[in-house]
């Protein structure tokens, strides 16, 4: 019977393995939701990291306005709306008075703008779907597409990327047109889908980042654990920015084959990253136990 005693032991290895990898997944879970750290601890952090994050933002100031990424900049201005900066008001002064087109672009950071219809529809064909929903975000009114043909209002179809895009852009245009109470339970929802996830997602990359500061740009602090913000904030690299790397992994499978390539930072993840934090301290303090006094300068 020497072949039962090999596949007794083929199941009993099987076992074990099997054990070990779910004992590493609730570890790596626990990791992921459990805070250890006190408030005193959670704020010095938290402000060391926006200070080299500032830092990293200033000295690339020319990168980020030779290759304007329009959220990005909105995010910067969002920072500076909740804590004056001057670096980052500087960076959105000189992109607002530099040609660019399409021009509608830039309402998105100024409401006021004026939109050109045609511009905007034109625009808003040729982009892909993400950036659709927020050209019509941007002015509803006058675009010739209808959000529901856009899927804008869809509770469960978009998923990864395009479901925070989606948020995104709900954000927007709950802003722009008041209509709240109509947006803020889909908004809720999707909010809710999202947390769901960062429960589970141990990697802290660039859609983990965005996960969070986009579920905190909707209005639900309560539902992001002080946790998934010290993951962030402890996995910020010594030149004070953040990238789309956690060991091996990225945010999908593309990012994740260099596995022992080095990736800088950049400031898609970074911008993300400081967008978030400026929220937890100056916006939501109270949620996620940064004392009053942490807040003063």
């Amino acid at each position: 019977m020497e072949w039962k005693r090999k596949y007794r032991k083929i199941i009993k290895y099987t076992c074990l393995v099997l054990l070990c990898c779910i004992a590493l997944w609730a570890i790596a879970l626990l990791y992921n939701n459990i805070s250890l750290r006190d408030n005193k601890a959670f704020s010095v952090s938290l402000d060391k990291s926006i200070s080299e994050a500032v830092v990293w933002i200033s000295k690339r100031e020319s990168a980020i306005l030779n290759n304007p990424n329009i959220a990005l900049l909105k995010m910067l201005d969002e920072c500076d709306k909740l804590h004056s900066t001057a670096e980052f008001s500087e960076i959105i002064k000189k992109f607002m008075l530099k040609e660019a087109h399409p021009r509608c672009w830039k309402a998105l950071i100024d409401p006021n703008r004026p939109v050109d219809k045609t511009e905007l529809n034109e625009t808003i064909k040729q982009e892909y779907i993400d950036n659709k929903w927020t050209l019509y975000a941007i002015s509803p009114n006058k675009a010739d597409i209808t959000a529901e043909q856009l899927g804008l209002f869809d509770y469960h179809r978009w998923q990864g990327r395009q479901l925070t895009h989606q948020l995104w852009s709900l954000i927007h245009l709950r802003d722009r047109t008041g209509e709240k109470a109509s947006l803020d339970k889909l908004i809720e929802h999707l909010c809710k889908r999202i947390t769901k996830e960062l429960c589970f997602n141990v990697a802290v990359v660039d859609i983990y980042i965005q996960k969070i500061a986009f579920v905190l740009g909707a209005g639900h602090p309560r539902k992001i654990r002080r946790r998934w913000i010290e993951r962030v904030i402890e996995n910020q690299h010594n030149d004070g920015g953040w990238n789309d790397r956690w060991f091996c992994f990225g945010s999908n499978w593309r990012s994740s084959l260099g596995l022992y390539k080095h990736k800088p930072t950049d400031a898609h993840a970074t911008i993300q990253a400081v967008w978030l934090l400026y929220q937890v301290k100056y916006r939501y303090p109270e949620y996620f136990g940064v004392k009053q006094e942490d807040q003063k300068k």
